[in-house]
């Protein structure tokens, strides 16, 4: 199941970056088809792909809550940049489907920068540095993280 979908998000994905989806609203729309058939048969890239469209992106209410489910989804399977999305949606609040909790949000940061996301590990050199959602000051654990930035830099 997860291998037609992976088919599929890949296929769009493929479609999607070429210069032929931006000429044509009908390729566009059997893109975005393909995208959720990708998501809709467990593809975490399909998942974060077409969620991050669909929320950031969508025309409508309806659009912009399925796709923070999508992002939701991708992140509980592990991806980096779901996760990092679904803590800036935890951070501000998207009700009624993703209500503003600090706990929630630092927890998807933190699981986003051990994997390596360069921007989830910053936020968390800010969260320690100045104190915030909900954890205190901490200069020691700052430090910690913005030399695992460098590492990932190359630095």
């Amino acid at each position: 199941m997860t291998m037609l979908g992976d088919l599929a998000a890949w296929s769009a994905y493929a479609i999607f970056r070429s210069p032929f989806a931006r000429r044509s609203k009908w390729i566009h729309d059997k893109t975005m088809k393909l995208f959720r058939v990708g998501a809709q048969r467990g593809s975490v890239k399909a998942l974060s792909t077409y969620g991050f469209l669909l929320h950031f992106r969508g025309a409508d209410a309806a659009s912009k809550e399925q796709g923070a489910l999508y992002i939701q989804a991708a992140a509980e399977r592990g991806d980096a940049k779901s996760q990092y999305q679904m803590a800036k949606l935890y951070e501000s609040g998207y009700p009624p489907v993703i209500f503003k909790l600090a706990d929630k949000a630092y927890e998807h940061y933190k699981a986003a920068a051990e994997q390596g996301h360069p921007v989830a590990i910053q936020r968390m050199v800010d969260i320690y540095t100045k104190g915030e959602l909900g954890r205190e000051i901490d200069l020691e654990r700052a430090q910690q993280w913005e030399a695992k930035l460098g590492q990932n830099a190359g630095v």
